[in-house]
């Protein structure tokens, strides 16, 4: 966060209507129109190139796991975070190859860092065409005045996403142009298809243009995967091998997809191992502590909020007394999932209800993690003038080069624990303050 800029926006009252005079793209104004804040979030630009630099660090924390406690045996690893075996198996139909470090942090700033909620591991990750609202605030004069006086800056995650493609394209193309398609799971074109256009139109300003299909639609000809009879370079999966495990046709699809060696998957299924909050839930296991350098244990002390599985059951009756007793500190989340479908917060619930809840998380791929108390955002609302708080969902994005860009998620303090699209949570951009400590 920060409160230097954000309080000069918020004296303004000029600036207290930019949101609402922003003029987005056709594509990205038909997904997000209605449905965004009245102003962009501020942060300092040390504090969150530090915070994905931690990020990027405890990518690679995580992707140690297996080796440094299962002896690489993907299997037990997979069983230890509570994974369904048949998720398991299928994750690691494609080898053991290591993930990229592509990834994007759900985090709440608590008023003196950014804390993580859920480490977003894999190619199938929103947001990556959120600069959309900052280059749309950029053309309202009043904000850009703003911006060019407090030296305001945004990356944009959709060139990074495209310089990644284009880079993963080259083990097949040896360079030029390449042909991407974002592929989906059976109905999850059609599920989300005003998302899709919109991330179709971020793509094509950064010279990429993304053709759309299903997994199902894939065929195979000579080594190369093929959609609607167009050769492709590179899939970019959007497709979750969860959503494939009861489809009469998700193993032969997914063979199709692993077997076109003319064709680069971007990125591969073993990303999910990775992706799973259950994941997190060995970060704080005492097992997994001992383990740690000096570095590696202040990492995760700074960063990810006490969080533990419920699958291992060498915790037994002990870690579910503890969180029993904890209730009103504690969010119950399952660990294959998204946008916040299934979290129980312990302190909305009655006790009876929360040890309910823990009963029938036990042994299954659950996480019990600290609440992140996270300091409300003053917004003013343009109709009435007055001020409002709002809870913001941090989405940060790291890659191999660190800081890839951020946006952020925004829900009314009363209107709900859980902040989430799915929740009614509205989207906004994200500008980086370089003057701010």
């Amino acid at each position: 966060m920060s409160n230097r800029v954000t309080d000069q926006y918020l004296k303004s009252a000029t600036l207290a209507r930019a949101g609402r005079e922003i003029v987005l793209p056709p594509a990205y104004a038909e997904s997000y129109e209605g449905a965004l804040l009245d102003r962009p979030m501020f942060a300092a630009e040390s504090e969150i190139a530090t915070f994905a630099d931690d990020l990027a660090s405890l990518f690679g924390l995580l992707v140690s796991l297996p080796e440094r406690l299962f002896d690489g045996d993907l299997e037990r690893y997979c069983a230890a975070i509570g994974m369904d075996p048949r998720l398991s198996r299928l994750m690691r139909r494609g080898g053991d190859v290591a993930p990229p470090m592509y990834a994007r942090a759900d985090a709440y700033h608590d008023g003196a860092a950014f804390r993580l909620l859920e480490f977003n591991v894999g190619s199938e990750l929103g947001g990556i065409d959120a600069a959309q609202i900052n280059r749309a605030y950029l053309n309202v004069p009043a904000f850009n005045g703003f911006r060019r006086r407090h030296r305001l800056g945004y990356l944009d995650t959709s060139v990074r996403v495209a310089d990644a493609l284009r880079t993963a394209a080259t083990a097949v193309t040896g360079g030029g142009d390449a042909v991407v398609a974002l592929i989906e799971s059976p109905g999850g074109i059609a599920g989300h298809e005003s998302l899709f256009m919109a991330m179709r139109e971020a793509m094509r300003i950064n010279g990429i243009e993304l053709l759309l299909g299903e997994i199902h639609q894939l065929r195979e000809r000579n080594g190369k995967l093929v959609l609607r009879d167009v050769p492709l370079d590179v899939v970019l999966r959007y497709f979750v091998v969860g959503e494939l495990v009861d489809h009469p046709a998700g193993l032969e699809a997914v063979d199709r997809v692993l077997s076109a060696d003319k064709t680069v998957l971007f990125t591969p299924l073993s990303s999910g191992m990775f992706a799973s909050k259950g994941s997190l839930g060995l970060m704080h296991d005492p097992r997994t502590r001992a383990s740690y350098t000096a570095a590696e244990a202040a990492l995760v002390d700074r960063i990810v909020p006490w969080t533990r599985s419920l699958s291992r059951a060498g915790d037994g009756a002990e870690l579910v007394e503890r969180c029993r007793a904890q209730r009103e500190t504690l969010v119950l989340k399952p660990g294959v999932g998204y946008g916040g479908v299934g979290a129980v917060v312990g302190h909305a619930v009655s006790d009876e209800r929360w040890r309910t809840a823990l009963a029938e998380a036990a042994g299954t791929d659950h996480v019990v993690q600290r609440l992140v108390r996270a300091v409300p955002e003053e917004v003013v609302n343009p109709d009435t003038g007055g001020v409002e708080q709002w809870i913001t969902n941090w989405g940060v994005f790291v890659d191999n080069a660190g800081y890839a860009g951020s946006f952020g998620r925004a829900l009314k303090v009363h209107d709900g624990p859980v902040v989430s699209g799915g929740h009614g949570a509205r989207t906004t951009c994200v500008f980086t303050d370089p003057g701010a400590p």
